[in-house]
């Protein structure tokens, strides 16, 4: 039965209002891997209290980098670690630090990256929105699920998995990326709660 909502990656899970866990209250997931293995995504409309220069210069890429785009807040697990998602079809899936999510997005915690962002940094390139090539997108931790487990939370309600959009990825202010991410499907996170709210007898 769970191979019906099998292969969701690529694409967006969207946190059913309320979810209860407040790790994913009104959360968009870039839903990376799901296969019956488990699957692994990254919250993409959390801001973090600190931004890509300020990241950049606690990781050791030097003082004083000036880059005020805020970091995601990717998901609770190994929320340490690093991760970029990107606009960058070239970026080779085969290697062993990069996802390949869908045919132009990637995410890498490859070094690579980083070093690459610090240098753009220092020398006055935008990080992140219309005017950044690749549309990069720090976030720190992870989203995870065992296998079965992200199936069982779709059944209960807890996640509607949307198709990817990169125009909400990206492009849509954080604050409206859950409201946006509905409307792909033609619905709203209010008509959800209704609908949840009715139909039990």
């Amino acid at each position: 039965m769970a191979t019906s909502i099998q292969g969701l990656a690529p694409g967006f899970l969207v946190a059913s209002p309320p979810l209860g866990d407040p790790n994913f209250d009104r959360t968009v997931v870039l839903l990376a891997v799901h296969g019956d293995g488990g699957a692994l995504g990254f919250v993409v409309n959390r801001a973090a209290p600190v931004t890509i220069g300020e990241l950049l210069s606690i990781a050791g890429y030097g003082e004083g980098l000036v880059e005020a785009t805020p970091v995601h807040v990717g998901g609770p697990v190994q929320p340490s670690s690093g991760w970029v998602v990107m606009v960058d079809p070239d970026l080779d899936a085969a290697l062993g630090s990069v996802l390949a999510v869908g045919d132009r997005v990637r995410v890498t915690s490859s070094r690579a990256a980083f070093d690459a962002m610090a240098r753009d940094v220092e020398d006055g390139k935008p990080i992140g929105g219309s005017h950044d090539p690749r549309r990069r997108m720090v976030l720190l931790g992870y989203s995870g699920w065992g296998p079965g487990q992200l199936e069982g939370e779709i059944a209960a309600g807890a996640w509607l998995p949307v198709p990817l959009d990169e125009r909400v990825l990206f492009d849509v202010p954080l604050e409206d990326r859950w409201q946006e991410a509905y409307a792909l499907l033609g619905l709203s996170p209010a008509a959800m709660m209704t609908l949840g709210s009715g139909g039990d007898a």
